[in-house]
């Protein structure tokens, strides 16, 4: 599904030139651009856009700057329809839309084209860091090829984008966070792949209820001095706690820390290896994401303490998460698109696939494409 985030304060600073005139440039502490992608999301990211505006007062934003890419397939007309917009509290305390420019006919899937509108956005908006939200369909890092099924984050009329390509297209921003308000997007192979693309990873390891993020709730706590990352996914979890579907996880990745968790995977998996995922059985191992059939996605400490050959090599491994999953929240059960809802008994915050034979296609392609493949496998 989506998901936002922003935070800023006001700075003043006085510059004067030789002709000592006086420039007065406003820098805030925080930029954010929520990128939305409708496909078939359009009420619900229409929706998500109004609980912004109910809570995007000056008092929540802190004076920072909430900027809204949205873009829209029309089937029918066989158009694209894309507007930017900044979304602020004008006279009288009222909170608005303030429309930036249009982006028609420009393919929101383009990679090219993402790191474009960010590059205008942080120009148009300097701030001391910078956050991105992205918000559409997305199924963690399968390709998008694989059965013709959606695989990875964002759709527009049948096409999409890996998430290796999205990657290179982020790498070199300036960015504190990434955010997805997207199914699935909680995979250590999608947080491996996008660890040198910013600070932070907040993501779902499982499918988001199509009212997405609860962004009235959350907003105020993506817009403090530092992202309160706590009590983002604590007001995403008491959200869903009472929701009529009561199902939802969120997690937050702290990037610094995939390097390690990396490393102590690679140690198991050198004497286990793919014959080691091979010969699990995981009907023993908790199910986190199971869309439309395709390969299931497991808890990843769940999986890996499994292949692990000593007590050192758990205990690492346990510290490597620790360190590297600053937050996180399941509720009860999750929803799965395929086979309905799952109990939930064990959760770390991350996914992963455990390599299945019936795969060879999807596996293959994991080995070529994904980074955390092609390291933890010797």
């Amino acid at each position: 599904m989506r998901i936002k985030y922003i935070l800023l304060l006001l700075t003043s600073v006085a510059v004067f030139s030789c002709c000592e005139k006086e420039v007065i440039e406003e820098t805030s502490t925080r930029t954010v651009l929520v990128y939305m992608v409708a496909s078939n999301l359009d009420t619900y990211l229409k929706d998500n856009i109004e609980e912004m505006i109910k809570s995007a007062t000056d008092r929540n934003l802190k004076g920072g700057n909430l900027i809204v890419f949205y873009s829209d397939y029309n089937s029918m007309e066989n158009t694209i329809s894309g507007e930017l917009y900044q979304i602020k509290e004008g006279k009288g305390g009222v909170v608005t839309k303030h429309f930036l420019r249009d982006y028609n006919g420009q393919s929101a899937v383009d990679p090219a084209f993402v790191r474009k509108l960010a590059d205008e956005v942080f120009a148009e908006f300097p701030a001391d860091s910078y956050g991105m939200i992205f918000s559409s369909h997305a199924t963690a890092w399968f390709p998008s090829d694989y059965k013709n099924m959606l695989r990875w984050f964002g759709e527009e009329n049948g096409k999409y984008i890996e998430i290796d390509d999205l990657a290179s297209a982020l790498k070199g921003l300036p960015l504190e966070f990434i955010a997805f308000d997207a199914c699935s997007m909680g995979a250590v192979e999608c947080a491996y792949e996008l660890r040198d693309c910013a600070n932070y990873f907040i993501s779902s390891t499982s499918e988001i209820m199509g009212i997405g993020f609860p962004l009235k709730e959350m907003l105020p706590w993506l817009f403090t001095s530092v992202p309160d990352y706590r009590n983002i996914v604590r007001s995403f979890h008491d959200f869903f706690l009472n929701y009529k579907n009561p199902y939802g996880s969120l997690s937050v990745i702290k990037t610094e820390g995939l390097d390690e968790l990396a490393s102590i995977s690679r140690e198991i998996l050198s004497t286990k290896g793919m014959d080691g995922m091979y010969g699990l059985n995981t009907n023993n191992y908790q199910l986190l994401s199971n869309i439309s059939g395709n390969p299931k996605l497991y808890d990843f400490a769940d999986i890996m303490l499994a292949l692990a050959s000593t007590e050192d090599q758990k205990n690492r491994l346990s510290r490597a998460l620790e360190n590297t999953v600053i937050a996180k929240s399941v509720t009860d059960e999750i929803y799965c698109s395929s086979g309905g809802s799952s109990e939930v008994t064990s959760y770390c915050g991350l996914t992963i696939y455990p390599l299945r034979q019936n795969f060879p296609t999807v596996n293959d392609w994991y080995h070529t494409n994904l980074s955390w493949a092609k390291y933890v496998y010797p």
